[in-house]
């Protein structure tokens, strides 16, 4: 078998009374990406806090590449390593371009032609994740959308100078992605691994884990619950190792409607089977809600 790329062996991390991890023992392999799910609070942000140099583990060991960590594992070191690490909270800068950001995490980028080389840099990733993406390198954050600003700390993330970018922990990378931008990041990580990189993966849309990672790793009340290939697992399988119960949950299925005696105006019917029915009764305001591309239009 194959020896992993990081090691994390009976890692244990409190708050307070609260124990945020339970000896949690994971390893990832060279050239996969590791699925990590589980409910709010779970642990798998800390862990991956943990991994990347951010929390100080209270116990446990913390292997990277065969070399032993433990205790002196920074931010910095983590970067030596070459684990990078895109966190649920953007960490860019708003009042820098995306050109200046870039330098920020490739501190090697030096001497007067920077510049030029954090754009070139930061250009060429974007192109690679992020195909037609619309971002230039002379772009404020301030001014880009949230997406466009997710887009440029995905491939800050992936971005390589000096240490190569062996481990990259993706924390709910297409939350404020479109569709068609979430398609193209994930098609990415599948070419990332697939040419030996590593990844770990955290989201909540169970499809999207299911379809990239090669193995799912399953969180509960602070400890690993299960863990197994990705062919393995289906979207209710994977519910029910989280601890909670599948339910098709309606707005409104546990009372009556608003307006139920008032004549009905708009009504649309389910697009496809299982799908949800509509409609806007006289009087009332029905709101829709959802990121760009998922079909509110």
């Amino acid at each position: 078998m194959t020896a992993p790329i990081v090691l994390l062996d009976g890692v244990e991390k409190s708050f307070g009374a609260v124990r945020a991890l339970k000896g949690v023992t994971l390893e990832l392999r060279p050239g996969e990406c590791l699925g990590l799910v589980g409910h709010n609070g779970a642990g798998k942000s800390t862990l991956m806090n943990v991994l990347s140099g951010n929390l100080a583990p209270d116990s446990g060991r913390t292997e990277i590449n065969g070399t032993d960590i433990t205790g002196r594992l920074t931010p910095q070191n983590a970067m030596k390593h070459g684990v990078r690490c895109v966190y649920q909270e953007l960490s860019l800068c708003p009042n820098l371009t995306v050109a200046e950001n870039a330098r920020i995490s490739h501190p090697s980028i030096s001497g007067p032609g920077w510049r030029r080389a954090a754009r070139e840099l930061i250009r060429e990733m974007l192109d690679q994740v992020f195909p037609g993406h619309g971002v230039s390198a002379d772009d404020v954050v301030g001014d880009l959308s949230i997406a466009k600003r997710q887009m440029v700390e995905i491939a800050r993330a992936f971005a390589v100078t000096t240490a190569e970018a062996k481990v990259v922990i993706l924390d709910e990378p297409t939350s404020s992605l479109d569709a068609v931008a979430a398609k193209k990041l994930l098609a990415h990580v599948r070419r990332y691994v697939e040419a030996g990189g590593s990844c770990v993966l955290i989201s909540h849309l169970l499809g999207e884990i299911i379809e990239t990672s090669d193995r799912i790793a399953v969180m509960r009340d602070g400890g690993v619950v299960a863990l197994d290939s990705a062919s393995s697992f289906d979207r209710n399988s994977l519910v029910a190792a989280m601890g909670s119960v599948a339910e098709n949950v309606r707005d409104g299925a546990d009372g009556p409607p608003i307006r139920a005696s008032a004549p009905v105006v708009v009504e649309t019917r389910p697009m496809m089977s299982g799908g949800l029915s509509l409609a806007a009764h006289k009087g009332e305001v029905v709101g829709l809600a959802g990121l760009s591309g998922q079909g509110q239009t």
